[in-house]
């Protein structure tokens, strides 16, 4: 079983978000994102002391992949790669 978040830039995530949800704007997507990506850049942690989860943490909190999902590692999930989004 994978254990490892699939990267992926942040304008491609947001591509792929609006394609599934299209009563989304786009504008509000990336300005949730880069809010959580701050956050993350900055040293911000989920409640239980784990690094936050920037796709997750856009649409539910500041939190964790557990803590957001219940689940103990990602499988096929999505994380930004920040080292390639520019905010």
């Amino acid at each position: 079983m994978k254990s490892r978040f699939t990267p992926i830039a942040l304008d491609d995530y947001i591509e792929k978000h609006l394609r599934s949800n299209p009563d989304v704007k786009g504008a509000d997507i990336r300005a949730r994102l880069e809010y959580a990506i701050d956050a993350h850049r900055t040293g911000k942690r989920c409640s239980c002391g784990a690094n936050i989860w920037i796709v997750g943490s856009a649409e539910a909190g500041l939190s964790c992949f557990t803590c957001i999902t219940g689940e103990k590692s990602p499988s096929d999930d999505y994380e930004i790669d920040i080292i390639s989004s520019v905010t």
